[in-house]
Order: C-alpha cells, then structure tokens, then sequence
C-alpha cells in the first residue's frame, strides 16, 4: 500500500462516474441537505459500467478528431461496437450479470441500443446523465426531513406543521379521471357518462374508490411521482399516480411482464435481448387509460375487476407480445421511425398497434402469429 501523495493524481487513470449517481451531504447552521437522485439506485456494477463505457467513447471522441468516423454516426452521436461477449469481457462479469447492467442503464435513460440487422452487433449509445433528476432534501440537525426541492428549485415536499390536517384524497387532484368532490365527506363523483357507485355485492373489497377504501392519500401519489421510472411517459406516471399506494405495484407490473414475454420468446430476440421499451412508451399510456376504464365501467355495472395488479399484469402480457410481434416483422430502425412520427402527430397516429394492426388482436391469433415467426427464423 501507499499514501495518495501530491503528485499522484497526474499518473493515475481513472474511470469517471458522475457525481449524481451518489448521494451527498451537505453541512449547514440549519442542518444539512442531502442531494439524491433517481440514479442513486443503480447497482454499484451499473454505475461502475456506466464509467468503463464513458471512457471508451471519449477515447471514440479522440479518434474522431484524429479522424477516424468508425464510431461516429451522421448526426455527430457517438456509439460504441459491443457484443455481450464484448462487455463480459470489458466489466469481469458472467452473460446474465451483463444483461442485468444493460437493463439497468436502459431502465434509467443511460443506455440507447440500436439494432444493425441480423449478424451484426447492435451500436450501443451511451446517454448523458439527466442533471434536473436531482433533488435536494434539507433536514433539520435532528434529522428530520423538512422539504424536497427539485432541481428547478421547485418545493415538491413541505413538512406540515403539527397541527393535523384532513388527508385528501385523489379525488382532490383535479384528476381527469376520478372528478373533483364539492364540499362535505370526500367520495367519488361521476364524471361524464362513466358513474362509480358503490357494489351492491356484499364483498367491500370489490369497490378500491369508495368510502374510507378510496385509492389512496395525495401524498402517496406525490411520492410515487417522485420516484424513478425507466421508460415510462410523464403521462404514463401520472396516471398511475392515482392509484396511490398501488401505483408502485402496477409499474412493476409493466416491467415483470416485458421481461416474461422475453424470456417466454427469447428465441425471436436474438442478439437484441430485450424489447425496446422506449419505442412504446406513448402506447403504455394507452393502456393504462384502458385499465382506470375498466375499472371505472365495471364498478358501474356491479362486475368490479377485484384483483387490479393481476388483470394488469395479463394486459401488459398481451402488450408486450404485440410489440415484439411488431418489432421482429418491421424491424426496429422502421418502428423507431413510425413512433417518432406518432409521438410528433398523435392526431395522424393516435396508436402505433393500431396502425400495424387495425383490428384487435385475440389472444389465440397472437399466438399463432408468434408461432408463425418462430417458424419463420428456425427455417432461416
């Protein structure tokens, strides 16, 4: 061992890792603030990866001025050339771990793959870390958590004073979907032709926005909205914020059953390995308004959905094995093109399934043209 002298620093090399992907402590005469961040929550492995490909497009960035184009594409972006065995080799880690960390980045907004065609490795984007995901929490000398402010300077979390108030509800939140009470006990209220009334069954379970069962208090929703998301729409969270203390479950619903249909169909997937959740985060909103309708229609028809997570979940199934029906049979530079062109004409392309596929998709002709593909590619 040695001590790190003066000198030292200018004849090492090191791996640099932003400072946002850490927590932080900051001393003052009024406590202290600690600086966090969604990113904080990347394993130690990801981070460290994170690093170790930063470094090799900077040594990209050095190539190009000498000029050399190999790992530059025409938009000036660089890339990088890995196969899995590639970054095995580059992190020390196995396949599955390596999978994990690419997740992991992805799942962040770290990492952009963009596939090449068959027998070619995908070019792997590196993404700038977002600093407005900051968030400084400033605490008492005891410790006590006084606010949240975000990077904008924006106050999203305000400790109340002692005296207790009356939790809202999220029918307080001007939400689109639950209404806004008047005045006196907080209960839902129809909104257009779509009532909410109470089950006339005998099992209170049945009804999740009613009484004293209503979905969840405010600031479940604030806190689930200040959580991280990986691909996921602004819209997309907003959504499920209204279902308070469920919201985190539901989201997690959205990522188990992307990564069962791609262990279910790792065969179709090949090199890529995973579904491009990106690509379909406009449609992911979609499905959550049909979720908070189904929920809404069959409370008012007495057939209320009582096990939200696991009807979810078999929707989000069904989802994601239409977007890997869709992404294997129009490629993913063909899909990426026609999302952006829905996300910037949603009135010209309201839905990026609808279009491939007008008509609704069962489940059995799901499965056959799924087995149809799988045919397909063993024959190749």
């Amino acid at each position: 061992m040695a001590d790190i002298t003066i000198d030292q620093l200018a004849t090492q090399t090191f791996y640099q890792i932003p400072e946002i992907f850490f927590t932080r402590i900051q001393h003052n005469d009024n406590g202290y603030v600690k600086l966090t961040s969604s990113y904080v929550e990347l394993s130690s492995d990801a981070k460290l990866a994170y690093g170790a490909l930063y470094n090799r497009c900077k040594l990209s960035i050095s190539s190009f001025q000498k000029g050399n184009r190999d790992y530059v594409d025409k938009n000036g972006a660089v890339f990088l050339i890995f196969t899995v065995t590639d970054l095995m080799l580059l992190l020390d880690k196995g396949k599955m771990k390596v999978t994990q960390i690419k997740k992991e980045l992805q799942e962040h907004g770290l990492l952009r793959e963009v596939r090449q065609g068959l027998n070619k490795p995908n070019r792997l984007y590196l993404q700038l870390v977002d600093a407005g995901l900051e968030i400084a929490e400033h605490y008492s000398p005891e410790g006590v958590l006084l606010k949240k402010v975000d990077a904008f300077g924006k106050v999203i979390y305000q400790k109340e004073k002692d005296s207790q108030k009356e939790p809202k509800t999220l029918e307080n939140s001007g939400s689109p979907f639950f209404g806004r009470p008047k005045s006196g006990r907080q209960e839902v209220h129809n909104t257009d032709a779509i009532k909410t009334e109470k089950s006339k069954t005998d099992n209170n379970d049945t009804n999740r926005y009613q009484n004293e069962s209503s979905l969840s208090t405010l600031s479940d929703s604030e806190a689930f909205q200040m959580g991280q998301h990986g691909f996921l729409s602004a819209q997309t969270i907003q959504r499920l914020s209204l279902f308070g203390k469920e919201a985190k479950l539901l989201q997690n619903k959205i990522y188990q059953a992307k990564r069962q249909v791609e262990k279910d169909y790792s065969h179709l997937l090949q090199h890529q390995e995973m579904i491009y959740g990106e690509v379909w985060s406009q449609e992911l909103e979609r499905e959550v308004d049909k979720l908070i309708f189904k929920i809404k229609t069959g409370e008012n028809e007495g057939k209320a959905v009582k096990n939200i997570p696991g009807y979810f979940y078999k929707m989000m199934v069904h989802f994601w094995k239409i977007a890997l029906l869709i992404e294997k049979e129009q490629g993913f530079i063909a899909l990426s093109n026609q999302s952006d062109y829905a996300k910037s004409f949603p009135e010209e392309c309201p839905s990026l399934i609808s279009y491939y596929y007008p008509n609704k998709l069962s489940e059995s002709k799901l499965n056959q043209y799924l087995s149809e593909l799988s045919e397909r590619i063993e024959t190749c």
